[in-house]
């Protein structure tokens, strides 16, 4: 529409020019409905492990593509049989070439936990790891008040639940009307 026209400023036979018709409206709507099923996006670039390092999966040979097609997404578990209420601190295990490493990192940072970072690229961040028997990063071990683990997080969504799973437990728990009274 015009600003002509929208402002009033058009005498009648140029305003018929510019109406249209139902119908033309409806063929219009059509034709882009139809052009909007041939639309055709930018191919994306998708990377994944192989070998010990990402690479573009198109660059795969047709055997790793294959595996690649057959791959099960999996999510480890978190352990729910221990109480998350009393969580107090935590210890995060990253590396520097790890994706997921600093989305944990900044969410754990500003949970106001306090926390240890240890690097497992180092040679005492990998004694660490073996001592917590830490397979993969990122792995947030959370510690209860008196210093022992309470369960582990490998994720950002592992770490938020856990976190909440927590504030809720330490309002409602029974033990913690007890201690307010």
């Amino acid at each position: 529409m015009s600003l002509e026209y929208a402002c009033g400023n058009v005498d009648g036979a140029k305003r018929e020019g510019m109406m249209q018709t139902r119908e033309q409206k409806a063929a219009r709507l059509a034709e882009l409905k139809a052009s909007l099923l041939c639309v055709e996006g930018t191919p994306t670039e998708v990377y994944s492990r192989i070998v010990g390092y990402y690479r573009s999966v198109r660059n795969w040979n047709a055997g790793k593509r294959e595996e690649f097609k057959a791959r099960a997404g999996y999510s480890f578990p978190v352990a729910t049989d221990q109480r998350p209420a009393e969580l107090s601190s935590y210890v995060l295990f990253t590396r520097q070439t790890c994706p997921n490493c600093p989305a944990v990192k900044e969410f754990l940072a500003a949970s106001g936990l306090p926390g240890i970072l240890i690097d497992v690229d180092t040679e005492t961040g990998l004694d660490a790891a073996r001592r917590y028997e830490v397979l993969s990063t990122p792995t947030a071990i959370m510690l209860g008040e008196d210093g022992e683990e309470r369960c582990r997080a490998y994720s950002k969504s592992q770490a938020a639940a856990l976190l909440v799973q927590s504030q809720t437990q330490e309002t409602t728990h029974p033990t913690a009307a007890l201690q307010t009274a």
